[in-house]
């Protein structure tokens, strides 16, 4: 976090000079701004949520003590905006894209031996961010058998049920979608092969 962004919880925002209030904003902006649009996919709605999120922010801000935590908390608070916004206008999202995470032990051999555990943990996350890329790539039925899977560990059976297919699809379906994602992953990622 930079030494703008402390601003927002040591000092009064609005006894702030407008040029670092308008740097506090942009840093904000530029910090949740890919968050909520992976959830909502709509720039003109992101831009709203962001402007709610920064105004509670402020509001609320000067009452947290423990800097470390400054970053985690404005994540989490934008976080919580958005769903309370999906929530009270009942914005059900089919893909479920926000939801969706693979583990990258279905998609992803073991890393190398000599590579640290920060290089791990920084090329783990990539390679998660890029899943989630591929899993909105993929067809409205891949995405929601994946999110029926993944998210809410439902079994072949109860797919089945849900969707009025036999389980039989329901495999041949979540295999293939794992194997669109495991294909897109091959042609970007070298050390896979």
């Amino acid at each position: 976090m930079s030494k703008y962004m402390i601003h927002l919880f040591t000092s009064n925002y609005f006894h702030l000079d407008k040029s670092l209030q308008e740097k506090i904003y942009k840093e904000f902006h530029v910090m949740v701004y890919p968050t909520i649009y992976f959830i909502l996919q709509d720039h003109n709605l992101v831009e709203d949520i962001i402007q709610e999120s920064f105004l509670r922010a402020i509001d609320k801000a000067p009452q947290l003590k423990e800097t470390e935590k400054y970053e985690g908390w404005l994540k989490k608070l934008t976080r919580n905006v958005t769903l309370n916004y999906l929530q009270k206008h009942k914005r059900n999202r089919n893909e479920l894209d926000s939801e969706i995470t693979l583990t990258l032990r279905e998609t992803a051999p073991a890393y190398e031996a000599g590579s640290t555990p920060l290089e791990k943990e920084v090329e783990l996350k990539i390679m998660q961010e890029a899943i989630n890329h591929y899993v909105n790539q993929l067809s409205p039925a891949y995405r929601q058998i994946l999110a029926m899977k993944v998210v809410h560990n439902m079994s072949y059976k109860e797919m089945a049920e849900e969707m009025n297919v036999t389980e039989g699809v329901i495999r041949q379906r979540l295999y293939r979608a794992r194997e669109a994602i495991r294909q897109m992953l091959l042609e970007e990622w070298d050390f896979l092969r």
